[in-house]
């Protein structure tokens, strides 16, 4: 899926009348190269390029790219907020068992919904959450191992 450049951000963010500051445009490069992440780990992959930079301008950063129809909110089957630069429309799939998040297209008639009762639509966001097919074939043969060592 496309996503915006930390410097597409950045000229947005200018556009938008607002200040882009070193810290800020560090914060923005994590999130273009890092989505799915939650503010902690922004913070901590901010920190290897900047120790100075607080928890509290991550925040601040985030409410600011949040406010300017920017960045994603999503949960993806966690309780605590994930972020990504606004982008295509698209699906999330996450996987409960080891936390994989991948991205797929939208499903093709989420725009025919417009059509239902001429709600419009600006963009779509989806999360799937279950097992991925790594983890279940890792789980298939785990059963397989176990009913193996039964018979000895």
């Amino acid at each position: 899926m496309t996503h915006p450049s930390a410097s597409e951000i950045v000229q947005a963010v200018r556009d938008a009348g607002r200040r882009v500051t070193p810290k800020r445009e560090l914060l923005f490069d994590v999130i273009a190269n890092n989505p799915h992440l939650d503010a902690a780990s922004i913070h901590h992959l901010a920190r290897e390029a900047n120790p100075r930079i607080g928890l509290a301008t991550v925040y601040r950063t985030l409410k600011m790219l949040a406010e300017l129809g920017l960045i994603d909110v999503s949960s993806l089957g966690e309780d605590h907020a994930h972020y990504e630069l606004r982008g295509e429309d698209h699906v999330h799939l996450v996987c409960l068992r080891c936390g994989v998040v991948r991205e797929i297209p939208p499903l093709p008639d989420i725009r025919a919904l417009e059509e239902i009762d001429g709600f419009e639509i600006h963009q779509a966001h989806l999360e799937l959450v279950g097992v991925c097919a790594t983890c279940r074939k890792h789980d298939r043969a785990d059963t397989e191992s176990k009913k193996g060592n039964r018979g000895r």
